[in-house]
């Protein structure tokens, strides 16, 4: 095995890999191992099969392990040797690793060289107070009710006030239809207007539709919408409810307090009330966490390394392409609508990349990391949604380095945390 590793100004590394014929032979029968178990061939006793025969059926899934293995060997060996750690993913060259040749592959990141920061202790973000929204406690103090009450369909009327609604929404401009406007049935329910707050622009539409009615309304295509140019213009609603679920709750008694394990109804009004105050406190700590990131992205003395501000703006373009692709039926009208998106992607990129490397560089100043530990759990949580073992799903992220982005983003929140908390004022 060998690498080299270079080392740009700009925050660029990349590491060049090249493993031996041996070496990958080796891999490649050890990715092969678990298929030739399982493989039957007429001649051959269970785990004998023939090489060229296990490529031939399995060759795809052999060398996707394979190389995977050969990389992360590579990629850990050179990392901890140089003492660099990526603070992005990996962008991947190279074929896959085939038996019986050697195998070099190239991997590009981003890291984060010594820098002179701003004097981030000095911003200032104003403390926002917790409070408890009553439409929120009310919410809460149903839902409590709901354990020992239920849910009957409705099929006459029309919506009300806290019931259950499945609708179908289809928004429209110039007559086609807005990419991400075609929900299929989604599930919502209706809450009370809050006093001086206007209600969604869909919320009259559902509440004047029977159950298998169709309504029409609009909205104003919001200012995050990733096409920029279609921002502000009006959306056309077409909207059927295909149906509807109505909660019947028992009273708010003594009685029914204790079935639910308090005290009285007073107790259990201030159990609601205590759930919606936390959740006001932790809209509270977004807004101040919100706040932060602001100032951060407008510290216009302080750039990140190029090469992390190049990365963030390629995956905010990946994600634009892979959101709006399936609605587009050419891709010359997806290249013009990717084309209006790209100077913003270019300024969020820029934001994007000047919060993380200065998150990440005062964390290391102050001495803030994410323990192995800890970035275990999450890939246990993650691998447990996905139904697979953590080593196979770690492994699944190698090529990517996507390990290595969790890790950034983790850190990056725990500095966000810890710089709120000396920065945060009455």
């Amino acid at each position: 095995m060998e690498y080299q590793l270079e080392k740009g100004e700009d925050g660029l590394c990349r590491l060049h890999g090249t493993l031996s014929e041996a070496e990958v032979l080796t891999a490649w029968k050890k990715a092969a191992a678990p298929f030739s178990a399982s493989f039957r061939m007429a001649g051959f006793r269970p785990g004998k099969a023939p090489l060229e025969v296990l490529e031939k059926r399995f060759g795809p899934q052999i060398t996707e392990e394979a190389t995977t293995e050969l990389v992360e060997r590579v990629v850990n060996a050179a990392l901890a040797r140089e003492g660099v750690t990526p603070v992005s993913g990996f962008s991947y060259g190279g074929q896959g690793a085939a038996r019986g040749r050697a195998f070099t592959f190239s991997l590009e990141f981003c890291v984060l060289d010594d820098m002179a920061l701003p004097a981030l202790e000095e911003l200032s973000v104003k403390e926002k107070a917790a409070v408890a929204d009553p439409v929120q406690e009310e919410l809460f103090l149903r839902d409590m009710l709901a354990r020992i009450g239920k849910r009957v369909p409705v099929t006459e009327g029309s919506p009300q006030d806290f019931d259950f609604v499945d609708a179908e929404v289809t928004g429209r401009i110039d007559g086609r239809i807005l990419p991400g406007m075609k929900t299929g049935s989604c599930r919502m329910r209706l809450v009370p207007n809050r006093p001086g707050e206007k209600a969604p622009d869909l919320d009259p539409v559902v509440r004047r539709l029977a159950v298998g009615e169709t309504g029409t309304g609009t909205t104003v295509c919001p200012d995050n919408y990733p096409d920029p140019s279609l921002r502000g213009r009006d959306i056309e609603l077409t909207v059927k409810l295909c149906g509807m679920e109505r909660e019947e709750l028992p009273p708010l008694t003594d009685e029914t307090a204790q079935k639910l394990g308090f005290r009285n109804v007073e107790a259990l009004k201030a159990a609601a009330r205590e759930q919606a105050l936390a959740l006001g406190a932790r809209h509270a700590r977004s807004e101040e966490r919100s706040a932060l990131v602001s100032e951060l992205e407008n510290l216009q003395d302080f750039e990140a390394p190029a090469a992390l501000t190049e990365k963030c703006r390629r995956e905010a373009m990946r994600l634009s392409r892979q959101y709006l692709s399936p609605q587009y039926a050419s891709s010359e009208s997806l290249k013009e609508s990717l084309a209006r998106m790209r100077e913003e992607a270019e300024d969020k990129a820029r934001r994007k990349a000047r919060v993380r490397a200065l998150l990440l560089g005062w964390a290391r100043k102050e001495g803030i990391d994410v323990s192995e530990e800890e970035l275990g759990r999450v890939l246990a949580g993650r691998a447990a949604r996905q139904n697979m073992d953590v080593i196979s799903y770690r492994r699944s992220l190698a090529l990517g380095g996507e390990v290595f982005e969790l890790r950034a983003a983790m850190l990056e929140e725990r500095a966000l945390d810890a710089l709120l908390k000396k920065v945060v004022s009455a």
